[in-house]
């Protein structure tokens, strides 16, 4: 089998238009405004039992705009 440069070059392309799409969609979709968070510790008597205990949304620090001032 003959591995010409137009299947190189073709195999290339396709890689790259692939990571273009991974990198666009990365920089559209932001990460979220309010993180949740929680806290979990282990339960004394059951080894394998934990409690969970909501800390509630942590808030992203304000962001100065033009408008804002």
């Amino acid at each position: 089998m003959v591995i010409k440069s137009q299947h190189v070059m073709g195999i290339a392309g396709a890689f790259a238009l692939v990571g273009a799409a991974l990198w666009a969609s990365a920089a559209l979709f932001s990460p979220p405004k309010h993180v949740p968070s929680v806290e979990i510790t282990q339960v004394e008597e059951r080894s394998w039992a934990v409690e969970v205990t909501d800390l509630g949304a942590v808030d992203a620090p304000a962001q100065k705009t033009v408008a804002s001032r």
